[in-house]
């Protein structure tokens, strides 16, 4: 997907890590279903190509310390707890969108899927602002990510 690359702002191509992430109804508090300080990394790379990974902090412990024998409990609380997914991903620069297309994702619920993200992008800041409606309430979210490379 080489053309993907030639549309993204030349800034846009790098490795990212993830500052902030909460989550903001039309009316009400914020909310960080991370925790306030998550940890995350988001890589776009010049062949147009994605991929992000996001954890919750603090992180579900297992504990018998055995991945062979993980209570479906913790189980629920590590799912829970991290959201990724990879694919391709185009640049709308006059919209001031980037399209993420996934081809896989740990829910499965984006797969083959077009999902558009506001950008700000500023020096070596980067800003994605999702937006969505969940149970007949508007939403919006704020990914705050700085470069790394």
């Amino acid at each position: 997907m080489r053309e993907n690359a030639r549309d993204a702002p030349q800034g846009l191509v790098g490795s990212w890590r993830l500052v902030s992430y909460e989550d903001r109804p039309a009316s009400g508090p914020a909310v960080f279903p991370y925790g306030t300080e998550p940890k995350g990394f988001l890589v776009y790379d010049a062949t147009g190509h994605m991929a992000i990974q996001i954890m919750k902090q603090p992180h579900p412990k297992v504990a018998s310390g055995d991945p062979y024998r993980v209570t479906p409990q913790e189980k629920e609380a590590l799912l829970d707890a991290y959201a990724a997914y990879f694919g391709t991903y185009r640049v709308d620069a006059a919209r001031g969108i980037v399209v993420h297309h996934a081809e896989g994702d740990l829910y499965g619920l984006f797969i083959g899927r077009d999902e558009e993200r506001p950008f700000e992008l500023t020096g070596d800041r980067l800003v994605l602002k999702p937006l969505w409606s969940k149970n007949d309430q508007k939403w919006s979210g704020i990914r705050v990510f700085e470069r790394v490379l």
